[in-house]
């Protein structure tokens, strides 16, 4: 499908209005090619090799090519589908693409404008009317010549300002890149807020010199637009020239757009490779640079095809430049089969729960001799077989952003043990349903909103009170058991920090950073014990001082933290992974104490108070993909092994100790319940992506 004239239009106008320090084209269609790649020299140095190669053919089109109204090698400056794929499959099994990685865009438009440049050269009929295409933007521009110009005329127009500011911005923006990175370098290591040294400040002058001159080059460019826009191309060779140079235009503003949708993760790659071999930094910087240059030369040529095509009477977005549509510049087209994706996810886990005693006066700053019942638990884990179908589509710079679940949507093929749920719809939890829930799920996608629900309910366990001899702290016997079942619920709600630095994310491996907040509640029974601070200001060990019975009680807590998965995404053949989160807060809770537990009618003092819990989680796991990087369609594999612990407490008062001029404060006394809660198990996840 072809997106229409005004939706290209719109993406040009989104491309010329973005700002320098994103890249015009970063769209997902671009991270997906290339974000995740394996950093391999061989890539690298081709693709620098073509960024390079970009800016050369940009000057040598404009600046020494001899053109003249009509002329063949303009007319060679065209590239289709059907071309595009021909080339495409010249490159993408020979080294070294080798198959497994994405041929640059960029590359195709380099080859047929090095076609184009080499009729150029060939014999003429006759001697060419321009010495370069810049003398024939000049006389485009000019005020209505009565004969057709000469090379050296029309130097007096605004449009005759192109040449010197063209190959100024070069100039400025690879000095200002230059003077860019050695103010990073001298200031690397130093205090945050700390005095310029000379040579600092003076880099700093010399950076500011180059971007006053860099700005000045710009506005030549674009007073030399607003000339051409002026244009009057009316009648012969005028019409011919305008509609020449557009197309020239377009197409190297068509490579520069390509290039600099490579380019950010050419950089990336480099620095990886960097890190092991420092030699390597030259590559780094130089392909820093030539991204700025670039940039550049990629505003200045969307200001001039924009301009070009109202003398030319031709929309941008038919000129030859864009005639493929197949590439990394339809990041908003509508609907379409590279947009949106049927992702089918088949999930089997096993899930455990266990209590870990909490560390005793063996090892651990708890002693709970003294106490005569705990409790065990022996809980059947559950084991869980699901599926889930999910329509996905990727907008502008987010991938997966909008997903659409209704109808086709299922957790549970086949479980023992009890179930688990999850579901990731923020609309859902605060009481949106259909299309409602969809629409308010894909705006906070798009502003980086993550959310994660999961429900876990164990239906097969027992409870068994054990006698504990108080004087050994030793296990005599079991009292009583009961049958009981546990329902866990957790809200993950957060805010995915990578999207304030993308770039940084990536070259750290930071797949996901979320910042956010956390709520859990689950059921138990609980026996609680109070504990003193044996030495009070020390804080070293704490004693038994008294246990409450058995009874039931609700864990509900409220947190903040974050979680983060570090790893390479889903595109190297097999990754490694980690998730690690971490959050903090607490909750209600009420509990009762009984000075006699074992009298008979004896009264309990019913208390409420708030929990303090922390609780962690992490995963291990590593992912398979078993397609290949290039095809659409994605099989991934992951197999994970996962843990959770939640510890929780009680601080019933607290001890402030004087040394000096100092003050100490610990735990005078705290409640707790005599381990930490532990939810664990592997689980093997499959992806299916059309």
């Amino acid at each position: 499908m072809r997106p229409g004239p005004a939706l290209v239009g719109l993406l040009l106008l989104v491309a010329a209005s973005a700002p320098a320090c994103v890249p015009a084209t970063y769209n997902v269609r671009a991270a997906r090619a290339f974000a995740n790649e394996d950093a391999r020299r061989a890539i690298i140095d081709d693709r620098t090799v073509e960024l390079e190669r970009a800016i050369s053919l940009a000057d040598e089109v404009l600046g020494r090519t001899p053109y003249s109204p009509g002329d063949a090698w303009v007319a060679a400056l065209r590239l289709d589908e059907d071309e595009g794929e021909r080339l495409r499959e010249r490159f993408e099994e020979a080294p070294p693409y080798d198959g497994e990685y994405e041929v640059p865009l960029a590359k195709l438009y380099r080859v047929k404008i090095e076609e184009a440049l080499a009729r150029a050269s060939g014999p003429r009929p006759a001697p060419p009317a321009f010495a370069r295409l810049f003398d024939a933007l000049a006389s485009l521009a000019a005020p209505a010549p009565p004969t057709p110009p000469t090379p050296t005329e029309g130097a007096a127009s605004t449009a005759g300002a192109l040449p010197t500011a063209w190959e100024a911005l070069a100039e400025h923006a690879r000095a200002l890149a230059a003077e860019e990175r050695t103010v990073a370098r001298l200031s690397a290591g130093r205090p945050l807020g700390a005095p310029d040294t000379p040579e600092i400040a003076a880099a700093r002058g010399r950076a500011a010199a180059r971007r006053r001159a860099l700005t000045g080059a710009q506005r030549d460019i674009a007073g030399a637009a607003v000339a051409l826009r002026a244009a009057s191309a009316g009648q012969e060779p005028a019409a011919t020239i305008a509609r020449d140079a557009l197309q020239a235009v377009s197409f190297l503003l068509r490579m520069h757009i390509e290039a600099l949708a490579v380019a950010p993760y050419v950089v990336k790659q480099a620095r990886r490779v960097a890190r092991g071999e420092p030699g390597y930094a030259a590559t780094v910087a130089r392909a820093e640079a030539v991204s700025r240059v670039l940039e550049e030369q990629r505003e200045a040529l969307s200001a001039c095809a924009e301009a070009l095509s109202v003398p030319a009477r031709t929309p941008l977005e038919d000129a030859a430049g864009f005639e493929m549509q197949e590439g990394l510049l339809e990041q908003g087209r509508a609907i379409s089969l590279d947009a949106v994706h049927l992702r089918l996810n088949s999930d089997v886990e096993l899930l455990f729960f266990h209590q870990l005693a909490s560390p005793s006066s063996s090892g651990g700053i708890n002693d709970y001799r003294g106490r005569t019942r705990r409790l065990a638990y022996d809980v059947d884990p559950v084991f869980m077989v699901g599926g889930r179908a999910m329509l996905t589509y990727d907008f502008e710079h987010v991938r997966n952003a909008a997903r659409l679940n209704a109808g086709f949507k299922t957790d549970r093929l086949f479980s023992s043990g009890g179930d688990i749920r999850y579901d990731s719809s923020l609309g859902k939890l605060i009481g949106l349903n259909g299309f409602a829930s969809d629409v308010f799920d894909i705006g906070a996608d798009l502003v980086g909103i993550s959310t994660s629900l999961k429900i876990a309910r164990f239906t097969s366990g027992s409870v068994a009170e054990i006698a504990v001899d108080p004087a050994s702290g030793r296990d005599a016997g079991v009292v009583a058991s009961a049958p009981f079942q546990l329902l866990v619920r957790q809200i993950d709600v957060g805010f995915d920090v990578t999207k304030l630095f993308p770039e940084a994310a990536d070259d750290l491996y930071l797949e996901e950073l979320l910042a956010g907040f956390r709520y859990m509640d689950y059921k138990l029974p609980r026996i609680f014990y109070a504990l003193r601070e044996q030495e009070p200001g020390t804080g070293e060990l704490y004693v038994f001082e008294r246990q409450s019975p058995a009874q039931s009680v609700t864990s509900r807590f409220y947190q903040g933290g974050f979680s983060l998965r570090m790893g390479n995404g889903e595109w190297p053949r097999l990754a490694p992974f980690g998730d690690i989160g971490l959050y903090g807060g607490a909750g209600p809770v009420r509990y009762a104490f009984s000075d006699d537990p074992t009298a008979p009618g004896a009264e309990r003092e019913v208390d409420g108070a708030t929990m303090i819990a922390l609780s962690g989680n992490l995963s291990l796991g590593l992912r398979l993909r078993l397609t290949s990087n290039l095809s659409r369609l994605r099989l991934l594999t992951e197999l994970s092994y996962n843990l959770e612990a939640v510890g929780q407490g009680i601080v019933s008062s607290i001890n402030a100790t004087r040394r000096g001029d100092e003050t100490t404060y610990t735990i005078g006394r705290k409640i707790d319940i005599g381990g930490f809660d532990l939810f664990h198990g592997p689980r093997l996840l499959a992806v299916l992506v059309l």
